[in-house]
């Protein structure tokens, strides 16, 4: 007959095994590019009736660091997040840097001839015009009786 061993639920397996599960979640989850964490900057993309707006969260980056590309159907934002005040030995490091790059596909064409982007406080705000044909019109019905 076996002996039965009562096992403390707060042991070394589970501990392993919480330590286990934040290495995968660090090594995946925050490095995920879609998880707004990382070198990859968090962006909001609203569709208005004339145009598509994006905006990113870019705080401390300087405008002069920051490439916006459009063309029919693609949104390009790339850049360098850079470290300043930096001195001495680190101890510890939250802030984000290196360079960064997101590209969208649209949902409609925009006339890229005409995207307006600025810089304010830390936010990037990208306006890009829809193409005419996409715009919603009334059409007048005519009685031909």
């Amino acid at each position: 007959m076996r002996d039965l061993i009562r096992r403390n639920s707060g042991g070394e397996m589970d501990r392993l095994r919480s330590g286990i599960d934040q290495v995968f979640a660090d090594a995946f989850v925050r490095n995920w590019p879609f998880s707004g964490q990382g070198a990859f900057p968090p962006v909001d993309l609203y569709d208005t009736e004339n145009a598509l707006v994006a905006v990113v969260n870019l705080p401390g980056v300087k405008s002069e660091d920051v490439e916006v590309t459009t063309n029919n159907d693609t949104l390009t934002i790339s850049g360098e997040i850079k470290m300043d005040g930096a001195e001495g030995e680190v101890l510890w490091q939250e802030r984000e840097n290196g360079k960064f790059y997101r590209s969208f596909k649209l949902p409609v064409p925009i006339k890229a001839d005409s995207v307006d982007a600025n810089f304010r406080s830390g936010v990037l705000r990208i306006e890009m015009p829809k193409t005419d044909e996409l715009k919603s019109r009334t059409v007048k019905v005519r009685d031909e009786s």
